[in-house]
């Protein structure tokens, strides 16, 4: 498609001006979330270890055995997947919650406080998610599975727990948006 100068994205017979695709790419811009997705997967994969460590030293799960170490592997993985799943759902969710629909402030404080609303969504996320992650996989571990195999209880305990996580990061975000749609 050959564009002409001062010409730009053309959609359904519709031409915009440069000026045009400035505003459109802000607007876009404005609803979007930039944080360190990276960030919240080295959190995941933190929050991850726990159960191992709960295994090897409390069940005694030795992890230089190549069987056991596998299940580590897999096991960390998948739960830091549902984990930062969880993470990235819920930030969105508690940003857009926060988030107003009329200027609070003026224009040029306008970033600061996206930014600053961005911050606390996140740590609200990461301590809610991470908290009920280790106090859950802890009680998991310890009490409703404490006879059964070793094996089976570590994969149970952070599996569930992620998967839960992640399921109730999604009821929060469908929550939000049936309150939104009922606001319009």
């Amino acid at each position: 498609m050959q564009e002409k100068k001062g010409v730009g994205r053309s959609g359904g017979g519709v031409r915009l001006t440069k000026q045009d695709e400035k505003l459109l790419d802000a607007r876009i811009n404005a609803n979007t979330l930039v944080y360190s997705k990276r960030s919240l997967v080295a959190v995941a994969f933190m929050a991850a270890f726990q159960p191992v460590y709960f295994s090897h030293a409390v069940n005694g799960l030795d992890w230089l055995v190549p069987a056991n170490l596998l299940l580590y592997v897999a096991v960390v993985l998948f739960t830091a997947y549902m984990l930062t799943q969880a993470y990235v759902t819920m930030v969105e969710s508690e940003f857009w919650r926060r988030q107003r629909h009329y200027n609070e402030v003026r224009e040029c404080d306008e970033k600061l406080l996206h930014k600053l609303r961005l911050q606390v969504a996140v740590g609200y996320t990461l301590f809610f998610v991470n908290s009920v992650f280790s106090v859950v996989c802890t009680l998991l571990h310890g009490y409703i599975f404490r006879h059964s195999d070793p094996r089976a209880s570590f994969i149970m305990a952070p599996t569930m727990t992620a998967a839960l996580l992640w399921l109730v990061a999604q009821k929060n975000e469908e929550s939000r948006r049936r309150i939104m749609a009922q606001h319009k």
